[in-house]
C-alpha cells in the first residue's frame, strides 16, 4: 500500500520485533541461561524453552493467566527454579539488540511525526532496554503495558496513550510487527495498523492492514 496518510500525525511503536530485534535478544539471553543452569543438549533446551513459551503468552493475551504467572511458569515446566527466571529478565536486558535501522528510523520519524512507545512485556526489562539503547528520548511518551494495568491487544492501551498525547485515533498509527497483539490492539482502539512483516508472512485473517512495510525504515513520511 501507500505511504501514511497525510492525517496521520502520531505513531504509536511496538518495541519487540519492530524496533528491537527479539530474536537475537532472546537468543543472546537463552544462551547465557542454557549455559548457567542447564545440562540437556541446546537444542533440546530451545525446543523445550519454545513449546512453554509460546502457548503462555497467547494465554496471556487471552487473559487466562496473569504476567506474573507467565514468568514463573515457563520454567517450571522446564523444572527449574524461580532464581532462572531472575536471570533470564536480567540477561534479556544485557542481550537487548536494536536492528540496524532502528535508531536511524526513529531519529527520521520524529522529524515528522509525533512518536509514542507502546509496548507489551515485563515493565523492568523493557525499561532495562530502553536504558541500554537509548531510545527513549525519540518517544513523547512510553507506555508499558503492565505500569498502566493493561495487556496488548487491548484498545484500552491505545486510548490511554492517544489521552496523554491529547490525540483522536484518527490521528494515529500504530506499527508493529505482530498482527494478532498490535494489529489487534489497533483493530479494538479503531486505529489504522501498520504491519512491519521482516518475514514475509500472509496476512492474518480478521485483521484490518492499513499499510505493510518490509521495516521500521520505510513507514514513510506524510506526503
Amino acid at each position: 500500500m501507500g505511504s501514511a496518510r497525510e492525517h496521520h500525525q502520531v505513531l504509536l511503536i511496538d518495541l519487540d520485533g519492530t524496533v528491537v530485534d527479539y530474536a537475537r535478544t532472546e537468543r543472546g539471553a537463552l544462551h547465557e541461561v542454557h549455559h548457567r543452569f542447564f545440562r540437556m543438549g541446546r537444542a533440546e533446551f530451545l525446543a523445550r524453552f519454545h513449546a512453554a513459551n509460546e502457548p503462555l503468552w497467547a494465554a496471556y493475551r487471552e487473559h487466562r493467566i496473569t504476567l506474573a504467572e507467565l514468568r514463573l511458569e515457563r520454567w517450571a515446566r522446564m523444572g527449574a527454579l524461580p532464581s532462572v527466571a531472575v536471570a533470564f529478565e536480567d540477561a534479556l536486558g544485557r542481550n537487548v539488540t536494536l536492528f540496524p535501522e532502528a535508531r536511524a528510523a526513529l531519529r527520521h520519524l520524529s522529524r515528522r511525526f509525533r512518536l509514542a512507545l507502546v509496548t507489551d512485556g515485563i515493565a523492568h526489562v523493557q525499561r532495562a532496554k530502553l536504558r541500554r539503547t537509548r531510545i527513549g528520548g525519540f518517544f513523547e511518551h512510553v507506555v508499558i503495558a503492565p505500569e498502566v494495568g493493561l495487556r496488548k491487544p487491548d484498545g484500552e492501551l491505545l486510548h490511554h496513550t492517544l489521552d496523554l498525547l491529547e490525540a483522536k485515533t484518527g490521528d494515529a498509527l500504530m506499527v508493529g510487527d505482530s498482527p494478532a497483539s498490535d494489529g489487534g490492539c489497533a483493530q479494538a482502539a479503531g486505529v489504522d495498523f501498520c504491519w512491519v512483516n521482516r518475514t514475509q508472512a500472509p496476512p492474518a485473517p480478521g485483521i484490518p492492514v492499513h499499510r505493510t512495510v518490509a521495516c521500521l525504515r520505510t513507514v514513510q513520511s506524510r506526503p
